[in-house]
C-alpha cells in the first residue's frame, strides 16, 4: 500500500498492471479493477478519489443461467473492452469510466459523471452520461486568476465575504 499517488502508479507501472502507464500518473487507493491490462493511462494525468474504470460488463452470467441453466456456456460471452486516457487529464472523484472509452488529450471529467461515450480532446464534460459543458482552455484561464491558499482563517474571511447577507 503506498499512500503517496505518484508512488502508486510507479508501482503499477513497474509490476505491469495496466496496459499503460506513463510519467506524471497519479492514481488513487483504490482496488486494482478487473482486467486492469485493458486499460491505458498516457502522460500528465490525475484520477481524484473513488473513480471506477469498468471494461467489463456481467450480464452474460445472468443471460447464461437463464437460457442454458449454467453462468458458462458460449451463448453469451463477457463483454470486455479497453479505456484509454490520453494525455493531460483530470478525472474528478466518484466518477465511472466504461469500456470502449477513450478520454481524449486535455479533457476534464467532473466529480461524479459516467463516462459512457468518448470525451473529445479540449473539453470538459460532466454528468450522467458525461456531456461537455466547456473547453480546457476556458478553464485554465479561469484557474490563472485563482489565489493561492494561504491559512484556513484567510479562507474562511473569504468564504464569509462571500455569503454576507445583505
Amino acid at each position: 500500500l503506498h499512500f503517496d499517488q505518484m508512488k502508486r502508479a510507479d508501482y503499477a507501472r513497474n509490476k505491469g498492471i495496466y496496459h499503460q502507464v506513463g510519467k506524471n500518473v497519479r492514481l488513487p487507493a483504490s482496488l486494482v479493477p478487473l482486467h486492469a491490462d485493458l486499460i491505458s493511462f498516457h502522460d500528465n494525468i490525475e484520477v481524484a478519489s473513488g473513480v471506477k474504470f469498468i471494461v467489463h460488463d456481467a450480464i452474460h452470467g445472468v443471460l447464461n443461467f437463464k437460457f442454458h441453466g449454467t453462468k458458462d456456456n458460449p451463448e453469451f460471452p463477457e463483454k470486455l473492452d479497453c479505456i484509454e486516457v490520453m494525455d493531460n487529464v483530470f478525472i474528478g472523484s466518484g466518477t465511472t469510466v466504461l469500456g470502449g472509452v477513450r478520454i481524449g488529450p486535455n479533457a476534464v471529467v467532473g466529480a461524479n459523471s459516467l463516462v459512457n461515450s468518448d470525451i473529445p480532446e479540449g473539453t470538459v464534460c460532466a454528468g450522467s452520461p458525461a456531456r461537455v459543458i466547456g473547453y480546457f482552455d476556458d478553464l485554465v484561464e479561469k484557474r490563472r486568476t485563482v489565489e493561492a491558499f494561504t491559512t484556513a482563517e484567510a479562507a474562511w474571511k473569504k468564504f464569509h465575504n462571500r455569503h454576507r447577507e445583505d
